[in-house]
């Protein structure tokens, strides 16, 4: 049967053309000392700051110092695209996506999108469908909507596409790696990566009636979150307790906008709103609670600690059902406040050590809060350790002092998504034994630092780093993150959390609110 070819009668809004922001883009290129400055400073940020450095090189057998050597020899003949290409590659090749090459203006907080979204799902037998699960109305048209199933993209089966596109993203591990190929098939944040080859694609599916047609859809640049008049970055750049992907958060912010509108647009939902939720479920004749962990990107951790006291201080007494699929991270402090908010004894946290670097050193003797790592990274002169003792950044039972205890029980699902603060989270609910981790994926996204900016680099190390042309930036893991009890020193950097069961996501959970998965979960507080 030959397809029927339609195309979306209006366009996404709030946005420009991927042509004419490029465009925009390129009319005013980074001069060539501007990108030697760049590529320096990725260079002394990688060798002498970088904690994973030693593992990188080892578990994915790369050498990006010395392809940041090569990169300033070939500097000249690069063109503007070219040039940001091949840093961001740099990167990209670590597998680590705390440690990015952050585009200068206008790449700032924007991010080119679709307008839906994608999720895969697997029949009994193991056969995997590929469904759009979110749509921007401006986009719905010829059954093109909630639930028509892709069957290639650009001319390629739907299945490689992915694959292509997963083998060119950050992940740690290969279900991360699908993971993000599958998300950035419809979200690219142009702040840490280059932008798509294609101004539009051309899509194959079927509708759920079954009519076979092809449509043809435009990438659009949003941006992410407007302050002061102009795109900004939603993460903090001089935050010191953060672990989370910088990216990620931008894309969630624009998943917010086009798919949660209204609960984007309230005034205080940049406060807490937008990233935790609680709802009761009934499931099987049993109620349970239901904990939705969108995000830890919060400004502070007792009163994010004291929100989620007051949301699970009503889970009834079937137990509470804590997700936190997507999470990109965020601080850490908070995380593992949430942590001992559900625990009613004290949890033990990760620890966090420091390079056994020179660069390491200085930022200990110069930063009041590093000073516990200094005797150690001093000691690596003659112990040859390529990393200090690992201490907490977190008290949580200081923190949540005097809240109430979420004592019944637990279960926590997880996915190839959840990221840094995330894996902490994870790691912490495993490690103090709140309950079984079910994921829809076998591990975590694999992300364990604490990642600083280069611009708060510069604050403790100012003759080591200079000012970065045209808000361009860096950001790098500083402080690697190890686990605690039962995997005691075990990194969570490119090993993340193992699921205690496993749950491949159904058609049902991707069309009707998740029925499969949460059901799953009640069996396993049942």
């Amino acid at each position: 049967m030959s397809a029927t070819v339609a195309q979306p009668s209006r366009t996404l809004p709030e946005s420009i053309a991927l042509d004419a922001f490029m465009d925009r883009a390129a009319a005013d290129p980074l001069p060539l000392a501007d990108r030697y400055q760049l590529v320096a400073a990725a260079r002394t940020l990688l060798e002498e700051l970088y904690v994973h450095l030693p593992l990188k090189r080892a578990m994915h057998a790369i050498d990006p110092v010395q392809r940041l050597r090569l990169l300033e020899r070939r500097l000249r003949p690069l063109s503007e695209p070219q040039f940001h290409a091949e840093l961001a590659g740099v990167f990209r090749e670590l597998r680590d996506l705390h440690t990015v090459y952050q585009l200068p203006d206008p790449y700032r907080g924007h991010v080119a999108t679709l307008g839906f979204l994608v999720e895969r799902c697997t029949d009994p037998d193991g056969t995997p469908h590929h469904i759009v699960s979110k749509i921007d109305r401006s986009l719905a048209h010829a059954g093109f909507d909630v639930g028509a199933e892709l069957e290639t993209w650009n001319g390629v089966p739907i299945e490689r596409a992915i694959e292509r596109n997963a083998a060119a993203q950050g992940g740690s591990n290969p279900d991360a790696r699908l993971a993000r190929g599958l998300e950035s098939l419809t979200l690219r944040s142009l702040r840490t990566g280059p932008p798509p080859d294609e101004h539009w694609v051309l899509l194959s599916y079927r509708t759920r009636a079954g009519r076979r047609r092809e449509t043809r859809i435009p990438w659009r640049v949003r941006a992410a979150e407007w302050r002061a008049g102009r795109a900004q970055d939603p993460v903090p750049t001089l935050a010191t307790s953060l672990g989370i992907d910088a990216g990620n958060e931008a894309t969630r912010q624009i998943k917010r906008a086009l798919f949660a509108p209204s609960q984007a647009r309230r005034p205080s939902a940049r406060a807490l709103r937008g990233v935790v939720a609680y709802r009761t479920l009934r499931i099987r004749s049993r109620s349970y609670g239901y904990l939705r962990i969108y995000s830890f990107n919060v400004s502070g951790a007792r009163l994010f600690a004291e929100r989620v006291a007051r949301m699970v201080a009503r889970a009834p007494a079937g137990g509470l059902i804590v997700d936190i699929r997507g999470n990109p991270g965020g601080h850490v402090p908070a995380a593992e406040s949430v942590l001992q908010v559900l625990s009613e004894h004290p949890v033990a946290p990760v620890s966090f050590s420091l390079p056994t670097t020179g660069a390491a050193l200085a930022l200990a003797r110069s930063n009041p809060g590093f000073r516990t790592w200094t005797s150690s990274i001093r000691a690596a002169v003659e112990t040859g350790e390529a990393h200090s003792q690992g201490f907490p950044l977190t008290d949580p039972e200081a923190i949540t002092a005097g809240l109430p205890r979420c004592t019944g029980p637990k279960v926590l699902i997880t996915d190839a998504l959840s990221y840094s603060a995330a894996d902490i989270f994870a790691a912490g609910f495993q490690d103090n034994g709140l309950g079984p981790v079910l994921g829809t994926a076998r591990q975590t996204g694999a992300g364990g630092a604490n990642v600083w900016t280069h611009e708060l680099l510069r604050v403790w190390l100012p003759e080591l780093l200079g000012e970065l042309p045209r808000g361009a930036g860096f950001r790098v893991a500083l402080r690697r993150a190890t686990r605690a009890r039962g995997n005691i020193d075990m990194p969570l950097e490119d090993l993340g959390v193992q699921a205690d069961e496993l749950h491949r996501l159904t058609e049902r959970d991707i069309t009707g609110r998740n029925q499969d998965l949460l059901a799953a979960a009640a069996a396993l507080l049942a």
